[in-house]
């Protein structure tokens, strides 16, 4: 019995090891392959990791495996951080850096194994896969992704990551936006030699005069400077392109540049926010006359942070419903009655305090946050006209609408699934659109094809701001309005002024003569009230008959009146 066990602990002996060295032949003909000992030094190595390192045999084996690292500190630290954890019994895998031994780098997937018997480290198993193709790709890749390929300087991503890395080391800079103003007068179309020998000529200049500064082309004639140096410093650069002159070699003209600056951490505290203030910056001086290079005063500063603190919250405070509108009213003249409710933004911010629409809007636009924005809004407008109903008050509850919301083609769809959800009579919501969005709509069969379904379901559609916009009343054939509202304007000043009081009357009678319904807005005292009467006005909105009010405040004045 004794002798049979020892037999059949023989064959199971045996067939593990047989099983193990065809692991190790499998492994062989896929991985370059070395064993290190207890001590780190290198036992054997497989062909495949001989042919790439350039070692031989007899040269190798007793070496320490951090001959196969670079010389460097961060080649002996990555080295170092293997062997810790290789000697506290653990596997390692990542990639690395290796050199051969001639000293040409490569790169590997490294995976190293220990192997133990009876507790005790017997030796290492080191994997390897060359990934150095791979990485030489993806070296590439990245040049591609993130190198202008006409100047060589970095592009819009690798800037902003820069930036950011700058400010993560609290390193302060200058952040230098520059253009080159009469980048398409200085050579004939197409002239694409013409065109890189400007912009090499001036990506040189800029080399040699913000020394020790990052680079990047951010637009066809844009720049971006990131320097350590100060604002003095960025505004004498036209002075060293005075002294140093690129010209047209076709036109003779010298190029022009405006420039924006903007400060780390002084004006700004992020990438973000120092592109749009130093852009901003940029834009001013251009329409200044340009040839200059200057800062937003500080109040614009911290009008541009602001700015982007808005964009930052608004998608929290969308999906938290932390922004809820209130209510104008809009009053029959003849009446004296509340005939409608204008639904306007309203957000309270606990840090941003109160954000107007003047405000909020603009942002939302911008961000490609306007269409949620309106949805929140005609989604609460609907549920508010729904309530008034139910309560035997039925009028109509309007809002904003921008021109954006109805690109994608979506915005039918939209306002039928809110009508749908909500229950609200398509004839409780009205759409207000201005005269910009009339002019667009109009040469735009897509919008204008969802503005008349829309109307054919029963929404109203009213024209906000009549006579303040577009010149051309070309859309008044053919976008479905069934109102006007007089923008303030010519309001305010209707009573005193006779010129004013003959377009307002003129536009009065003009919508009247569209089968239209005209309201007034902006309407604040007494005597625009009694002007506007003589004028046949239908209704009016303002202070005062109104100002924007919560739905507690606008539902008791409607209770009264009924």
């Amino acid at each position: 019995m004794k002798d049979n066990r020892g037999l059949d602990k023989s064959a199971a002996t045996l067939q593990q090891e047989t099983a193990y060295e065809s692991l190790l032949a499998g492994l062989d003909k896929k991985f370059m392959i070395y064993k290190i000992d207890a001590e780190g030094l290198i036992l054997e190595a497989n062909t495949r990791f001989l042919e790439k390192s350039g070692w031989t045999p007899k040269r190798v084996l007793g070496k320490p495996f951090r001959v196969m690292f670079p010389d460097t500190r961060e080649g002996k630290a990555h080295a170092l951080k293997i062997w810790r954890r290789i000697r506290a019994g653990r596997p390692w895998q990542g990639d690395v850096d290796q050199v051969t031994k001639e000293g040409t780098p490569y790169h590997v997937m490294l995976t190293a194994v220990p192997v133990f018997s009876n507790g005790s480290l017997l030796y290492t198993l080191m994997l390897e896969t060359d990934r150095t193709e791979e990485r030489e790709l993806q070296r590439k890749l990245e040049e591609i992704a993130y190198v202008d390929p006409d100047t060589g300087l970095m592009n819009r991503h690798k800037l902003s990551d820069e930036a950011e890395r700058l400010i993560s080391e609290d390193r302060h800079f200058t952040f230098v936006y520059l253009s080159i103003e009469n980048f398409h007068t200085l050579m004939e179309p197409g002239d694409q030699d013409a065109e890189k020998r400007i912009l090499q000529e001036f990506v040189r200049s800029m080399k040699i005069y913000f020394r020790n500064s990052l680079f990047a082309r951010i637009g066809m004639n844009e720049f971006a400077v990131l320097t350590p140096l100060g604002s003095w410093f960025a505004e004498g650069f036209l002075s060293f392109l005075d002294e140093h002159p690129i010209r047209s070699e076709l036109t003779g003209l010298q190029i022009r540049v405006s420039g924006g600056i903007a400060k780390y951490p002084d004006d700004q505290q992020s990438f973000k926010h120092l592109l749009s203030a130093s852009s901003m910056a940029r834009h001013r001086v251009r329409m200044e006359g340009g040839n200059h290079i200057a800062s937003l005063p500080k109040s614009e500063q911290r009008a541009v942070a602001r700015k982007l603190r808005i964009e930052q919250k608004l998608p929290r405070a969308l999906g938290e419903g932390a922004i809820q509108p209130v209510f104008q009213p809009q009053v029959d003249m003849k009446t004296g009655k509340i005939i409608a409710a204008e639904a306007l933004v309203r957000w309270e911010d606990r840090d941003l305090g109160a954000v107007s629409p003047a405000e909020l809007i603009p942002v939302a636009e911008d961000c490609g946050m306007i269409g949620a924005l309106g949805e929140v809004m005609i989604e609460a407008a609907c549920r508010q006209a729904v309530y008034w109903q139910q309560q035997g008050i039925g009028i109509r509850v309007s809002c904003n609408s921008s021109v954006r919301e109805f690109r994608n083609g979506e915005m039918t769809a939209r306002v039928r699934d809110i009508l749908a959800r909500t229950g609200c009579p398509a004839s409780l919501l009205e759409l207000e659109i201005t005269e910009r969005f009339a002019f667009e709509a109009e040469a735009e069969e897509a919008i204008m094809h969802q503005l008349k379904a829309l109307q054919e379901e029963g929404v109203s559609l009213a024209l906000d701001d009549f006579g303040t916009g577009s010149a051309s009343f070309r859309y008044m054939q053919t976008v479905p309005l069934s109102k006007i509202k007089i923008g303030e304007e010519f309001i305010a000043s209707f009573p005193t002024n006779s010129k004013v009081g003959k377009i307002v009357d003129g536009l009065v009678r003009f919508g009247h003569s569209l089968g239209l319904t005209v309201v007034a807005e902006g309407v604040e005292d007494e005597a625009v009230w009694k002007a506007l009467e003589e004028s046949g006005c239908d209704a009016v909105q303002g202070y005062y008959t109104g100002r924007p009010m919560t739905v507690a405040q606008l539902t008791e004045r409607l209770q009264a009146q009924s």
